[in-house]
């Protein structure tokens, strides 16, 4: 049975054109027809969604560079204020709106901020050839049957994750002390970015989930003495409070089976050892996620978070999940 997306009335489509490919290999990208990036506003203009390549792969860099772009200005228009501010002049600059980016990305491990580089053998098997289930004939002319992950280091604390083929990445890029919306703290941002995910998940799939201080992120509901199963990782950075990277949802990406197409195989998740990586797929029981493509679309995925979320920003009651919260 297929799960409906929910629409998003709030939402407003703007396509903008997009000037890179969408699925890349570690050596090259390969030629493909560019894919218009999915730009959006919801709720009365507040949030801006760019979901990047509707229907195909997005390098981690590509991602990551339009992030810090946004944040830049961001930024800049915070420091401009400020000397305003201390000169006495006028302020009537609007803020800038908040925005999230969502994609779909190239199969990359990421490594945290404070983390050594793993040794050349550990590299090694992060790089080996990666094999990637067909989409079910989604996109024209399909991915490759196998790609070569890139690994990258990041601003964010933790160790090591990885991000790929069905899974879907969601980077707010806010200022926590906008006059735009109610303020956030660093605790309560993170919060809202797992609530909207927990929401997501309930609504659309019926998986309950939890979310512990100790381990940030968010947890499907297991009966005692069951191994705990990660379903979607938390990492966030803050810069005189604005924001960048966010929440990655595990959608159907592979979570079981061997190395060369499992990614979670070649090294412990976030050094969870004892725990699990999850997905939606695999709560579901669907051993071939990629033979009902639309069940699992990023894009329309993406679009049901980001209302979510924008819901959350102006109502600070919808930040929080009820009865979310164990440990």
């Amino acid at each position: 049975m297929l799960v409906r997306i929910r629409t998003a009335p709030r939402l407003l489509h703007a396509p903008r054109p997009s000037t890179t490919t969408g699925w890349l290999s570690s050596a090259a990208a390969a030629a493909a027809p560019a894919t218009p990036a999915d730009t959006a506003t919801s709720h009365d203009g507040i949030l801006r969604h760019h979901h990047l390549h509707p229907g195909r792969l997005t390098s981690y860099d590509e991602a990551e560079s339009l992030q810090e772009s946004i944040r830049s200005d961001l930024l800049a228009w915070k420091g401009q204020k400020s000397a305003r501010g201390r000169r006495g002049g006028d302020d009537h600059e609007p803020p800038p709106r908040p925005h999230l980016i969502s994609f779909e990305a190239a199969p990359t491990f990421t490594l945290g901020r404070r983390q050594q580089n793993p040794p050349p053998e550990q590299m090694a098997r992060l790089r080996r050839e990666l094999r990637i289930a067909d989409d079910g004939g989604r996109n024209d002319g399909g991915r490759p049957t196998s790609l070569t992950p890139a690994v990258r280091k990041t601003s964010r604390g933790g160790l090591t994750t990885y991000h790929g083929p069905g899974q879907m990445v969601l980077w707010p890029v806010l200022d926590m002390r906008s006059p735009l919306y109610p303020g956030y703290g660093v605790e309560s941002y993170a919060s809202h970015l797992e609530s909207a995910t927990q929401r997501l998940l309930a609504d659309l799939f019926g998986i309950r989930t939890y979310i512990s201080r100790d381990d940030p992120g968010v947890w499907v509901a297991t009966p005692p003495g069951e191994p705990e199963r990660k379903i979607a990782a938390l990492g966030v950075h803050h810069r005189r409070h604005v924001t960048a990277l966010g929440i990655a949802v595990n959608i159907s990406i592979p979570v079981e089976g061997p190395e060369e197409s499992n990614p979670w195989a070649r090294f412990v998740p976030c050094g969870l050892d004892g725990k699990l990586v999850t997905s939606v797929a695999n709560e579901l029981g669907d051993p071939v996620p990629e033979a009902t493509p639309g069940r699992y679309d990023v894009a329309a995925l993406s679009r049901t978070w980001a209302e979510m979320f924008a819901e959350g920003l102006t109502d600070p009651r919808r930040r929080v999940f009820a009865g979310s919260r164990m440990g």
